[in-house]
């Protein structure tokens, strides 16, 4: 059965228990108040009777002119055997067999003695009479006389009522039925609207939204709370699409890059079971071609498994145990490697405030030297030879930075975010020549981001791309830092002179 069926069965029927309810109160009511009524009338009958037919020494059909005319009959019945009886009725003209059938009665009997109501049948029709018994004497006659009136009246008075009330229950019970199916439509509505939008996500579109009612009801909180949840389903599902793609970008990614070492030492294999290599020279030569493809892959394969273990580090939120890394040091070392990887290049360590103090983290310090060499590495790998680079490092209002400043093409806008992804390469022919993976900046931005920091890259004033990387930085040591530091922030200061 339809929600709407049952509530509106729900409320008819509440309704009919109260309509019924209410009926049988008001007619005990009025039957209680009209009994009461007849009975009073009764007995001021009864006290005509006594007070003026008996007591008057009136004839015996005297003495029922003293009874009230309104439907009354009357029994006197004497010691000696005798007995009277009239039915006082001048409106209705009843006949003699509706007259109350009245037991003999005696002076002892306790009936009469109480002078109690009580009730008898009528001699022909069934209908009751209330019955009021008393005695009285005259002349050393004794009299027991009974007064009875007829409950017609209160019987139909309460017919009519009964009927009055059936109909108009039953009126207001088609009208409540029909307002009321109206109403719970009206109020079901936004229930009905929730399946449609229910029914729409079911085929897919989680875009969907339920309509809010704008009444501050339960339906409108659940209107509000479903779309929460909706939106909430709609954001996992984005996430779950975009780590699909991801793995079939990086699958794609990875199968491509290992495709090339791969079929260079398959080729070489092949050439050298032909017997195309023959030679001793050419024999070290594809040896060495071999081994420098499976050292790339090998690097390849390590570098995805560092990015592996960085990146459920994070999404565990399990954190590698950290020590005090001064970046100055990690700095100093990177200008120095890098100068003496590319002499054609002016490569200087700058501090960030000025003068090139030291710079303290909290941290991994091979996750932190790998972050400033890969950064160097990929600007001398993306810049023209002799194209000068600036490390510059430094802390403020409590947060360290390094900088690595290029002065090559730059990166484009549409570019800057796609860079830091897996496998990426913005130039990939001369990335390619130079050996590269496509995941140095993937491994920098996680490193990065499992020291609580974030790295980005801006435009060079005067042409070149600046990558910025920021991380908590904790108070400057109280004492100098080491000699090796010392001596090599020193070196590097003094062989590349600030411009």
């Amino acid at each position: 059965m339809p929600l709407r069926l049952r509530l509106t069965v729900l409320l008819l029927s509440l309704l009919a228990i109260a309509l019924i309810a209410t009926g049988a109160a008001v007619t005990a009511q009025v039957r209680s108040y009209m009994t009461a009524r007849q009975d009073a009338e009764l007995r001021a009958a009864s006290t005509h009777l006594v007070d003026g037919a008996i007591a008057n020494h009136a004839t015996e059909q005297r003495a029922f002119a003293y009874v009230p005319t309104n439907t009354y009959a009357v029994e006197l019945q004497t010691t000696n055997g005798k007995e009277y009886s009239l039915m006082t009725d001048p409106g209705n003209n009843s006949s003699p067999g509706d007259l109350p059938s009245i037991p003999s009665l005696t002076s002892t009997d306790p009936r009469v003695v109480s002078g109690r109501i009580f009730t008898v049948a009528s001699q022909g029709s069934g209908n009751s009479w209330h019955v009021v018994a008393g005695t009285g004497s005259d002349d050393g006659v004794t009299y027991v006389y009974a007064v009875a009136v007829s409950m017609d009246h209160t019987d139909e008075v309460i017919e009519h009522l009964e009927l009055v009330m059936f109909l108009v229950g039953m009126i207001a019970l088609v009208a409540c039925a029909v307002l009321g199916w109206y109403a719970v439509r009206r109020a079901l509505r936004p229930l009905h609207e929730i399946e449609d939008t229910a029914k729409k996500i079911a085929g897919g579109d989680l875009t969907q939204r339920v309509p809010s009612p704008g009444a501050q009801d339960e339906i409108g909180s659940l209107s509000k709370s479903l779309n929460v949840m909706l939106a909430r389903i709609e954001d996992s599902f984005a996430v779950r699409r975009a780590s699909e793609e991801r793995m079939r970008q990086f699958v794609a990614d990875a199968s491509h890059e290992l495709r090339t070492p791969l079929a260079t030492v398959r080729g070489y294999a092949e050439l050298f079971r032909q017997g195309a290599v023959s030679r001793p020279e050419d024999v070290r030569s594809a040896l060495g071609r071999i081994e420098d493809e499976a050292t790339r892959m090998a690097e390849m394969v390590d570098d995805l498994l560092l990015l592996t273990r960085l990146e459920r580090r994070h999404k565990d939120n399990i954190e590698k145990p950290h020590a005090p890394v001064d970046l100055t040091v990690l700095a100093a070392d990177a200008v120095q490697d890098a100068k003496a990887i590319d002499h054609s290049r002016d490569v200087r360590l700058r501090g960030l405030t000025g003068a090139v103090e030291p710079t303290m983290v909290l941290g991994d310090d091979a996750g932190l030297r790998q972050v400033v060499t890969n950064l160097v590495a990929n600007a001398i790998s993306y810049t023209p030879n002799g194209t000068p680079i600036e490390v510059t490092v430094g802390a403020r209002n409590g947060t360290a930075e390094l900088r690595v400043v290029d002065h090559g093409d730059g990166v484009p806008a549409e570019l800057r975010r796609r860079i830091f992804e897996r496998f990426y390469r913005a130039d990939a022919s001369r990335n390619s020549e130079r050996g590269g993976s496509g995941l140095g900046l993937a491994i920098v931005t996680a490193i990065v981001q499992a020291h609580k920091g974030q790295v980005e890259v801006q435009d060079t004033p005067g042409g070149g791309a600046t990558f910025v990387a920021t991380m908590p930085a904790m108070p400057a040591p109280a004492g100098t830092p080491d000699d090796s530091a010392d001596e090599t922030v020193s070196a590097e200061r003094t062989g590349s002179p600030q411009a």
